[in-house]
Order: C-alpha cells, then structure tokens, then sequence
C-alpha cells in the first residue's frame, strides 16, 4: 500500500494543511503501520518564498504558479508504484486562474484520484465551475462534508451522484481535565467566556461578535470575549495586522476594550479543545451563508461546546437537532439577545453542550478515516472499470448554436466579436461566411440541429458569398458594416475557403433547391484555382474538387483538376521536405492540418499512392510536433515555426486546432494510421481546456470560443473564425464519438471490499476495516 496525498501541509498554517495531517493519521490508526511515511508520501504545496521544515514524511513539493512542477509531480506519481492519490481541494491554494494548474497534473495522471472538496459554491463563476468539474471528473471518488455540498455538487456542476460520498469533517481524540480546572489554568474562573478561533481576517464577522459585546456587559459585566488565531498569513503580507487593530480600536470605541481579548497564536489542538471545553459560549459570526465547510465548527462539536453561530451552509446542517443556536447574519442585537438568553438559563446552555458531544463522538478521526478507506476502496474498483481509453475521455459540452445566431444578421456572419458581443465596427468578411456555410452543410448532413434554422443560416451566408462573387469569378472579401466592399479581389486563401463552404453544400445540401445557384457559383470561380499559388488556397481546391466529385463522381475534368491540384501540392512537399522535416513548407504557421487533410480527401476520387504517402508522412509530422505529454500544444502564430529554429509556443488560434481535428479523424481512417484516433479527442480537448493553460476556450455559458491562447492568457473577445472553428470540431467528435465505442470493459474485482483487501494488504488493523467496507460506503453518502 503506498499512498500520496497533495495539499498544504504543517508546518504551514493554515486549515487545509491541518486537515491533510489529520486525515493522513486518519487513516494510520486504522493500520498496522506505526507512522504515516510507512504507508504514504506528502506532497506539499509550497510558495517559493515559504522556508518550511517539514516532516520526514513530505517527499516532494510544488510551487504553485510553476506549471511543470505539477507535470513532473504527475510522472513521479505514475513511475512511483503509487497506489492512489488523495487531493485536497481548495481553489486558493493551486496556481492559475481558481487554481487551474492542478490540471497540468491530473491530466498526465495514470493512478486512481479521489478528492476531498473543501469549498463548492452555490452560485460560482464559469471559470470556477469548470476547474472543479474537470477535477471531478478526473477523479474516481470526491468526498464533501455536507449533504448540501453533496446536492451542489450534482445539481450546479453536474457531478455523477454515483462518484461523491460525504464524510464529514472529523475531529481529534483528546482528553481534557475536568472543565473548572481548564478554566482555573486559563484565568476564566471569575469570567463568563465568549470563545473564537481561527484565522484572522475580513470575512470572518468577528466585528458583529464585538458589537454585540456591549449589551452582553450590561447584563452580565463580567464576560471576557476571546479571540484565539494568527492573521492569516495572506493577509499580513497584502495588509498587515490592519484586521486586528481594527478590531481592537472597535472594542475601545465601543467601551468593552477590557472584555476583549485576542490572542495572536496559532494553538495546538490540546490548546484549541480546552479552551473549547472551557469557554461557555463559542461563537461563530462568520459573515455570509457561503461556507460550505468549517473546521473550526467540527472542532468546537467534537469538543462539546455551547454554540451560537449565524446560519452559515454548515452551521445550519451541523447544529441542527438542538446542537448549537443560530443568529442572523451581521445582527449584533440578536447574537446578543441568544447569549443573554443562555446566559440567563445555564441548563439549557448545559443540555445543549450534551447533544454537541454526543453528536460529536460520531466524528472522531479514526471513524472518519475509517469510511476514507471504503471510499479508497471504491474508487480502486471505478478506476478499474474504466474503458481502456477512459482516461482520455472528453467531455463533450452540449452543442449549442447561440453565438453563431447571435453573430449572423440579415447580411452575413460579423466576423468578430467584443467578448461575446457582435463587433459592427469590423464588418464581414467572405472567409468566414464560407466556413459558416460549411458548418450548418455539416449541421444539416447529420441532423444535429433545427433544419428550418439551418435553411434560414445557410440563405444568408449563400448570398453573402454570391454578392462577393465578381463577374469573372474572383471574390471579394471584406466588406464594412454599411456593406460596402472594402477591395476589389479578395485574398487566394479566403477565395478558397468560400469554395470549401460551396462545394460541401453541394455534395450535403442543406434545402436541395440551394445547389444551382451553389452550382452556379462553384462553376465561375474553379478555373481561376490553376493561377494560385499558396499550398492552403491549393488545399481549400482540392477540397472543393473532391466534394463536388462526391457530388459528381464522373465529371472528368474536376477528376483531372484534382489531379493536377494534387500534384501541385506534393510538389511543394518534395521542394520542402528535408530529413526531420516532412512538410509542404519549410515552416509551420497557421491551419497546418488542412494540407495533410486535403490530401486524405483526394484519395476517396485518386487511387494514388503517392498522393497518400505524403498524406502518412506529413500528419505524422504534424502530430509528433504539436502533440505533447499527451496535450495538443498548436504552432504559435506569433512567428512562423522554422526547420531548425526555437518552436513558437503563442498565440494559439482555435482555427488550427479545427483543422488538427479534421486531419486525425481523417486519417484514423486509414488502418497503418489507427494510432490516430487517440490524437481525435486530444486535439478537441484543447477547446474545454486540455491545453498549455488548463483554460477552457469555450464558453457553454455564450455558446463562444475564445480568439486565441496567448502567453499572457485567454483572448477572451469571440469572434466567427474562433466559433465555427469549435463548432465544426464539435460536429467531428460527436460523430467520431458514437463510431469509435469501445465497450470492452477492464476485468476487476467484484467488490470495493475485494479492492479494500488489495489495498490494505499487510497493513489491515483488523479485518473490521475491510468487513465494513461494503456498507461503509452507503453510510457515507447517506
């Protein structure tokens, strides 16, 4: 049995690195191990700047804004005989934006995950859903505190029931001397004690405690109000002691200066217990319902306090039954009124210390690290149940055509977008009107959306490409928003960009009286392809070419214009190609995959052998370069990529990632290039955030895809290229999705008892651990 767990971690002070330590001797005292490096590794979270002197059982650490501190973390776990990994889950603890970066380890990670989640917000921002979403489903197992947390969990991140488990917050074992003598040592004898501890800072309400403090005096002038906690150390760094002094000078303020009293420690758990036994009332004021889980409130339980706490998420499941009292939030006047009121009836104060305790033994942490064991022992059998390629899963968000309606008016698709808003100033363009056209022919080919909508979509973008149409045949491609073109002849590759559009919707046509005027179009514009020389407007023809030949399989002269097309382009290959270097150019720059792509589609009208050689050798060029630890990582356009040269890493743009997921699934088709396949879901992923960042470039709130991933970040502005760029993806991995089902299952034990038992080998306690495991489990989630 070897286990790891990743969080902060003691010495360092704070509430996630107490509860990594408390849970890891959890789950010792259930095993015959005699210290926690005998049956597990520590990998903490550590800041450049902390100097910790850690225990011999914290073997590694990782800086949380270094990115490949988490890659090499994710290797060590895999080549380390590991047998899970246990996460503690906080979003301020991990670098990245809502600590993002934990994905640059969990995507390389090969060894079951179950996740503890410390925080799960009710109402959380899209980059907040999505980090934790993707963690879970990563994980086999996630454990919360709280039903609420549990029922969050499934209703606003849409987490599978089957995979979360509560187990409550535990609390130590720890024996205290009898209450009057605690009371003696501390000097709280004479004194009616108010008791509050944790980490100072704004947000913990300890303000409305205070201003409840004078009308507590007046009735009974000798209460002494203490304050037990350190500021929290970011805090101090960003503000210093400025939260205390505050504080205090409200207590002065307020005249109870002498009933206060903070002390500036962060105390043992011995120190935390007596004083929670011998306090009469524990006050929690924290500010806000949003607290999902409180240490500090399962201490003063398990410690048998009398508490008075507003109704935060927690508080209001933990206290219930008669546990604790509740007072609204920020109303110093009725923390007051309830204090006064215990006060002044010392057996209803006293019975309800008696139900905390009660309720309390249920927490103890060898019972708690007991139902942490089923839950291991679960999540060994669901990893085991995996498909084979489970864990290159990508989830596929709901295909949804808000932002391709929102930017498509009477006259066009507006080809970019402020944020999620159509931007009028830079008008249209002809490329991007054929690329839509493109998507609603796929759209409608596969039935994938409202066919009356796609009928409407694809007659403006079919018009806007006629009116861009010169007499002769050449387009035009820019044009303002008050319609006027802004040049005579457009660009070749926007030229052969609207000819892709075309001529897929004349093979697929949306509403089949469309193809003449398609037809019409196509016709005047094919012969002005054998004048064009970039290798992509040569790529865009030979797409057209074959999809009018799936149109017209016997029309000789587009055979012989593919041919020639194709020629072209592998001579460009064979002018480029050097050793190491199989490609059309000596550089990569933009929409790489539609050469090799191109190429894989004339095959289906040219049974040659060479045209599909150089289609093999170039798409595994391609993907030798850009697929890295299992993560696309595209060409950078901030230069050209040149043989020999420094690859540019930024900024990436969604167009090229299209086209990767064009090319992979094409060429999955071929049986030398199976090994592909993987690359399909890969090459999507990079869209929902398996990419350099871990930032997810869809928005499934706007229905948008975000312009590029720059060094600094997401372009968050969503324009059509970026949109149709996903959106023709999305329609590609749904239907490679349902064609490459696997349903073979792993074999696997029955049982999470059996995986348990597998587990635990050698390191059993007793054999209750493992005979209560199968029912263990429905406790916890109970």
């Amino acid at each position: 049995m070897k286990i790891a767990f990743l969080g902060n971690y003691p010495p360092k002070a704070c509430g996630i690195g107490t509860f990594t330590n408390s849970l890891a001797r959890a789950i010792l005292s259930n095993l015959k191990a005699s210290s926690i490096d005998e049956y597990a590794e520590i990998i903490a979270m550590e800041d450049a700047s902390d100097q910790h002197d850690y225990p011999k059982e914290v073997t590694r650490c990782i800086r949380p804004q270094v990115p490949q501190d988490y890659r090499d973390t994710a290797d060590y776990l895999n080549d380390g005989k590991f047998d899970l990994l246990l996460l503690q889950h906080e979003y301020g603890i991990f670098g990245g934006n809502d600590g993002t970066h934990i994905m640059h380890l969990l995507d390389k990670l090969r060894i079951p995950l179950i996740v503890t989640f410390h925080t799960v917000l009710k109402e959380p921002s899209f980059s907040q859903r999505d980090v934790l979403s993707r963690i879970a489903d990563r994980a086999q197992a996630v454990v919360v505190m709280t039903q609420l947390a549990s029922k969050l969990l499934d209703k606003v991140f849409s987490v599978a029931p089957s995979k979360i488990h509560v187990v409550e917050h535990g609390v130590p074992v720890i024996e205290s001397a009898p209450r009057e003598t605690l009371r003696k040592q501390l000097g709280w004898s004479d004194r009616r004690v108010l008791f509050t501890f944790g980490l100072l800072g704004r947000g913990k309400g300890i303000e409305t405690s205070i201003r409840a403090l004078p009308a507590i005096v007046a009735r009974y002038p000798d209460t002494l109000y203490v304050v037990l906690g350190k500021t929290h150390p970011h805090v101090i760094k960003h503000n210093g002691e400025e939260y205390r002094e505050y504080l205090q000078d409200l207590a002065q303020e307020l005249g109870v200066g002498d009933n206060l009293r903070m002390i500036s420690k962060f105390a043992s758990e011995q120190e935390l217990f007596d004083c929670l036994r011998a306090a009469d009332v524990y006050v929690v004021p924290y500010p806000n319902e949003a607290q999902i889980t409180s240490g500090t409130l399962a201490y003063a339980v398990g410690a048998g306090a009398g508490i008075v706490s507003t109704p935060f998420w927690h508080a209001a499941e933990l206290l219930r039954e008669g546990r604790g009292k509740l007072f609204p939030f920020h109303d110093s006047q009725a923390l007051a009124t309830t204090v006064i009121g215990l006060f002044d009836q010392p057996a209803e104060l006293q019975a309800m210390r008696e139900r905390a305790a009660a309720y309390g033994a249920h927490l103890l942490w060898p019972k708690i690290g007991k139902q942490y064991l089923t839950v291991l022992g679960e999540a060994q059998v669901a990893f085991r149940t995996q498909e084979a390629q489970s864990r290159q899963r990508t989830h596929l968000p709901r295909l949804k055509l808000d932002h391709l309606v929102r930017l498509t008016d009477d006259c066009g698709i507006i080809q970019h977008g402020k944020h999620a808003i159509p931007n009028r100033y830079e008008g249209y363009c002809l490329d991007d009107n054929g690329r839509a056209l493109l998507l609603v022919g796929m759209l409608a080919k596969d039935g994938l959306a409202d066919s009356d909508l796609l009928g409407r979509l694809s007659d403006t973008y079919i018009s806007y490409i006629f009116h861009a149409q010169n007499l002769d045949g050449t387009f035009r491609n820019f044009m303002a928003y008050d319609r006027r073109f802004l040049e005579r002849t457009g660009s070749e590759d926007s030229f052969g960009r609207a000819l892709w559009g075309v001529s897929f919707c004349l093979a697929h046509p949306v509403r089949a009286d469309q193809r003449p005027l398609l037809e019409e179009i196509y016709l005047r514009a094919i012969d002005h392809l054998e004048n064009m020389t970039s290798p992509r407007t040569i790529a865009y023809g030979v797409l057209a070419a074959s999809y009018y030949l799936d149109y017209k399989p016997t029309d000789e002269r587009m055979l012989n214009l593919l041919d020639r097309m194709c020629s072209r382009l592998i001579d460009h290959y064979n002018d480029s190609r050097a050793e190491g270097w199989n490609w059309f150019e000596n550089y990569l720059t933009y929409s790489n995959g539609i050469l090799p792509f191109a190429l894989f589609r004339a095959v289906n009208h040219l049974n040659k052998e060479t045209i599909r050689a150089v289609a093999v050798e170039s798409t595994n060029f391609l993907a030798e370069q850009t697929i890295v630890d299992g993560v696309l990582s595209p060409i950078g356009c901030n230069k050209p990529f040149t043989f020999r040269k420094a690859r540019p890493q930024y900024d990436q743009q969604p167009i090229d990632v299209m086209c990767k997921v064009l090319l992979f699934n094409e060429a999955c088709r071929h049986q030398e290039l199976q090994p592909h396949c993987a690359n399909v879901p890969i090459a999507f992923a990079w869209f929902t955030g398996q990419n350099d960042l871990k930032a997810p470039m869809y928005n499934p709130e706007t229905g948008g895809c975000c312009d590029g991933l720059m060094e600094s970040g997401v372009n968050h502005n969503q324009g059509a290229e970026s949109l149709i760029a996903y959106l023709v993806s999305r329609v590609v991995i749904e239907n490679f999705t349902i064609a490459h089902s696997d349903k073979q299952r792993v074999n696997t034990p029955d049982t999470g008892k059996a995986a348990l038992k597998a587990l635990l080998n050698g390191f059993a306690l007793t054999e209750d651990v493992v005979s209560e495991s199968d029912g263990g489990a429905k406790q916890a989630t109970s």
